[in-house]
């Protein structure tokens, strides 16, 4: 049996010319569908933001808007083409394709739901600082898709949706108060209240540090060469959250521990210095008699 291929090919390429005038208007469709949505969304985000006040409500709203622009050109699309008939017959043999098809579309609606979610709960507003898996940083941004966040050190990062759903979420800034510790440690010879008195009195009269909850010297562990003293106090980070330099009152810490140092030194409060006692063993020599 002799197969025409000319005459096969002759057919195939016929078949392609007539379809070249709905390709075009297709490409057409989609290309004003995508201009429309992305011009929808800069109207709707900027309007709602205002209204509402709300940064992650809005960009969601106009994210759900501007896709559904997408979806309907491509759709529009694929009828003006006629590809609905062809796609079907194509993927109806395809097993494999289908299964890899329906693999990513699984990623992808599974972030999409996670985005939706997140928007509606709001574990966290645009500006807050938050940690998933020991991933930290101050929100940029919320799409349908991806969160942003920039860490302190000026790298941006971008978690799934669906990622931020399924673990631990740790937000620093939801109320803006954020306690602040570290130890100090004292020479066991220093008298122990009045370290707390000198520290807990420079506590309080300290701009930074918040009067409620109110600020505490604790003694935390007796040693053998000192005396562990913890400094615990809270802070605002909501003023500050959006400077990298005050990040988490890393700034605000650094700056109580010097100047805690130089109250101490300045009232003769020693720090502790471990002391050693060498000892020096004199060899006997033991005589056997032999017999």
């Amino acid at each position: 049996m002799n197969i025409d291929f000319q005459k096969i090919f002759s057919d195939y390429f016929e078949k392609i010319s007539t379809l070249i005038p709905n390709i075009i208007t297709g490409i057409i469709i989609v290309i004003i569908a995508i201009i429309a949505g992305k011009v929808v969304y800069k109207i709707i985000n900027k309007t709602t933001e205002k209204r509402w006040q709300d940064n992650i409500m809005s960009n969601f709203l106009a994210q759900v808007i501007k896709w559904s622009f997408y979806l309907f050109g491509i759709i529009m699309a694929l009828t003006v083409i006629g590809f609905t008939e062809i796609a079907s017959t194509i993927f109806a043999g395809a097993g494999v394709s289908a299964i890899v098809f329906g693999f990513a579309f699984k990623d992808i609606g599974e972030n999409f739901l996670a985005g939706i979610i997140l928007a509606l709960k709001r574990p966290f507003e645009i500006g807050d600082i938050i940690e998933i898996n020991s991933t930290k940083g101050t929100v940029k941004d919320l799409d349908l898709r991806l969160t942003h966040l920039r860490n302190s050190e000026g790298k941006d990062i971008y978690i799934p949706n669906s990622t931020i759903l399924k673990n631990t979420l740790i937000n620093y800034t939801k109320d803006g108060y954020l306690r602040v510790n570290f130890t100090i440690g004292i020479a066991p010879e220093c008298d122990i209240e009045t370290t707390r008195k000198l520290i807990l009195d420079y506590l309080l009269t300290n701009e930074t540090i918040l009067k409620t909850p109110d600020p505490r010297v604790l003694v935390q562990e007796l040693g053998e060469f000192t005396t562990d003293i913890q400094i615990l106090f809270w802070v605002d980070v909501l003023t500050n959250k959006k400077l990298p330099e005050n990040y988490l009152g890393h700034n605000t810490r650094s700056k109580i521990i010097t100047d805690v140092k130089m109250i101490l030194d300045k009232n003769n409060i020693e720090m502790p210095s471990q002391v050693i006692e060498h000892k020096m063993y004199q060899k006997h020599k033991i005589s056997i008699d032999k017999y």
